[in-house]
């Protein structure tokens, strides 16, 4: 009896209590770009190191939550049929074992505009925006650099557009007003 108390009390005091694991929590809301209306029924998909991990869907609200591990590489992709996908990447690796914190919050607002058939949205292949662990301030942060150029890039890009989808309005209301020139005819009155 006296053995086993022992090793009972061994193993409590030799072996530290395990606390809650480190994690990442992303959450945000999914909107429309111009009208800022959250958007049910996007995809958010998380790929951990290459290889699909989990998707959720946003409901009425446009609202979305995922938790991440520390040691990873994520993308986290944006899709819905009629939408542009767009998506992020955010580091993991290297944030220590044990950090001073038991988490870190991370608070992602995507817009997402409609998909336009025939207009280059190739820029939207690239990610949007990049996160990774710094030292220095001891959190995932977004490299400020990557998104002012792909902000830039990403606001010619919405001009064009607008200017498209509005060509394309005038000629959607013009097609069926318009008549084919023909012969006029005399109105006589007798």
């Amino acid at each position: 009896m006296f053995r086993w108390w022992m090793v009972w009390l061994l193993c409590a005091v030799g072996f530290p209590k395990s606390s809650s694991a480190f994690y990442i929590h992303l959450h945000g809301i999914v909107t429309e770009h111009f009208s800022g209306d959250a958007l049910k029924g996007v995809q958010i998909r998380l790929v951990k190191d290459s290889v699909d991990r989990e998707t959720v869907i946003t409901g009425g609200n446009g609202k979305y939550e995922l938790y991440l591990e520390r040691g990873y590489d994520y993308q986290v992709w944006f899709y819905r049929a009629d939408l542009v996908t767009k998506h992020v990447v955010i580091d993991a690796r290297k944030i220590p074992l044990f950090p001073d914190v038991p988490f870190f919050d991370m608070d992602l607002q995507m817009t997402m505009f409609t998909w336009i058939d025939g207009f280059d949205v190739s820029l939207y292949m690239e990610p949007v925006g990049r996160a990774e662990y710094k030292q220095s301030v001891r959190n995932l942060s977004w490299d400020v650099e990557h998104t002012k150029d792909f902000q830039t890039r990403s606001n010619r890009t919405m001009i064009h557009y607008e200017r498209e989808v509005a060509d394309r309005e005038r000629k959607a209301a013009l097609k069926g007003t318009t008549t084919k020139p023909g012969r006029r005819r005399r109105v006589v009155d007798f």
